[in-house]
């Protein structure tokens, strides 16, 4: 069995790569790998897990220090990366997935692109190893997930959200 199905590099957004994971099954299941150091270059130094139930929103969130690599374990969410790098040639554009444990794969996002996704299932498993240890929320930024200016397609209108990102800021002028 390989690691590695396929590598996809973005199109709008520079240094974004999604990697189609290799599965084996049988009548007891899967095995993939999550994680190898072919993946990416970056040495992650802490791994994270959120679990939410259908149209549980988080996000945007990110900072101009840690890269994330993210898949999902259980269920099927929509991820999307914007990316706010200051001097990207990609700023303010977006990438949209469909992340599910049906057909693994993972999504390395680099550092200064905010990242969130949707839960589309009864139940998801959002699996993220972290390039930086997480220093808190008031060490990130939150952008508003309706942003107009991001144009981003969410398949609802009234997501469950924290208090956190129902006060996300607007991109406009946000750069890490």
């Amino acid at each position: 069995m390989k690691i590695i199905k396929d590598i996809i590099h973005s199109n709008n957004i520079l240094d974004l790569v999604e990697i189609s994971l290799d599965t084996f099954e049988d009548d007891r299941g899967q095995i993939w790998t999550v994680y190898s150091d072919e993946f990416s270059d970056h040495q992650f130094v802490q791994d994270k897990i959120t679990i939410s139930k259908f149209n549980v929103l988080r996000g945007f969130h990110g900072d101009s220090d840690t890269t994330k690599l993210i898949c999902c374990l259980e269920g099927k969410f929509q991820l999307v990366v914007i990316d706010l790098r200051k001097n990207s040639k990609t700023y303010g554009n977006s990438e949209t997935y469909i992340v599910s444990s049906n057909s693994p794969s993972v999504i390395v996002v680099p550092a200064g692109c905010v990242n969130a996704h949707l839960c589309l299932s009864d139940k998801c498993i959002f699996y993220y190893k972290w390039s930086k240890k997480y220093d808190g929320a008031a060490n990130q930024i939150t952008i508003a997930w309706n942003d107009p200016d991001l144009r981003v397609s969410w398949p609802i209108k009234d997501p469950i959200l924290s208090d956190r990102d129902l006060n996300g800021n607007p991109m406009n002028g946000i750069y890490l």
